[in-house]
């Protein structure tokens, strides 16, 4: 059984609840960040990398699973994005938070290049 990566969790108010998990294909496929990884006040739910990231980078990304390396990088992926959607930003700014969105794809490209590389050595 390939390993599995928690990709969703949802709270009930008296019980356990339920946590949502996803092997590497399906990460890939469904363009799943892993739950390690959502942002603080996300809901539990599942989240999906956001379109300015390619579907070569996401397949990469979903062997990495919870690699530590990529939780700083996808971090301001999702908070660059967040700002490209800001309505109370001029067009200035919504450019220069675009310009941060993809800057932020270059870093996690970098941070899964460098995982796949140490993925490869652990071999």
């Amino acid at each position: 059984m390939p390993p599995l990566t928690v990709v969703a969790v949802h709270h009930a108010g008296s019980g356990g609840g339920w946590t949502h998990r996803a092997c590497a294909s399906c990460l890939a496929r469904e363009r799943l960040i892993p739950f390690t990884f959502h942002p603080l006040n996300h809901d539990g739910t599942r989240l999906p990398y956001p379109e300015v990231v390619p579907n070569e980078l996401v397949a990469k990304l979903a062997v990495l699973g919870e690699s530590p390396a990529l939780a700083a990088p996808i971090g301001r992926l999702l908070a660059a994005v967040a700002r490209t959607k800001d309505r109370m930003l001029d067009a200035d700014q919504r450019h220069a938070a675009h310009d941060e969105a993809r800057a932020a794809v270059a870093r996690l490209r970098e941070a899964a290049r460098l995982g796949s590389d140490a993925v490869r050595e652990a071999r």
